[in-house]
């Protein structure tokens, strides 16, 4: 279970959310939503303790998560990024931001050291599929599922498996807390969480 209480989330001097309580509850499917660049991936850093929030707190099973905590914390959470190739050593395109080496740590432990990450081609929607469910297939000990944007490079048919796969982990008891603006997964969501301030 993890929990935001009274948060505000920012980055740098955009506020992205104030004054957030939510719960991500044990067995549910928790979903972050909002526009594109409406800081979606932020929010997701901050609960991964990545980024610390401007006020109030997040908890993970009553514990406080902080920048400092967060490394003992992300040994309970198995991370499918927007750019799920990387999984696989894959490099972002080049209008992404590279993640940071502490950013590679968490990501199941499959990825190499930043500065090493070779760049080889990118995978079709059938690849980034595959390599999602073997990612959660092996994290069985993990109780904490975030997945940024998980159906963005799949075809209709495979964003319904995706969904399939993530009430799966949630009907084995795990929270999972996606980030997503697809229909699909907003509306099969046992909660969302939207963080447009507009």
């Amino acid at each position: 279970m993890l929990e935001v209480k009274d948060a505000t989330i920012a980055a740098g001097e955009r506020t992205l959310a104030r004054g957030l309580s939510f719960i991500a509850k044990d067995g549910e499917i928790t979903c972050i939503t909002g526009p594109k660049g409406s800081g979606k991936t932020i929010f997701l850093r901050t609960l991964m303790g990545f980024l610390p929030v401007a006020s109030g707190f997040v908890s993970v099973d009553g514990e406080l998560l902080t920048v400092l905590s967060a490394p003992d914390f992300r040994r309970m959470m198995v991370y499918l990024p927007q750019q799920v190739q990387l999984l696989a050593h894959q490099m972002m395109p080049e209008e992404a931001v590279v993640p940071e080496p502490d950013d590679y740590a968490v990501w199941n432990e499959l990825l190499p050291p930043a500065v090493t990450a070779e760049k080889p081609l990118p995978l079709g929607p059938d690849a980034i599929f595959s390599l999602a469910s073997q990612t959660l297939a092996h994290a069985v000990d993990r109780s904490i599922v975030v997945a940024d944007e998980p159906a963005a490079w799949l075809t209709p048919e495979l964003s319904m498996q995706m969904l399939q796969l993530l009430r799966s982990q949630a009907d084995a008891g795990k929270t999972v807390l996606i980030a997503s603006r697809l229909p699909l997964l907003v509306e099969n969501s046992d909660q969302v969480i939207n963080v447009n301030n507009e």
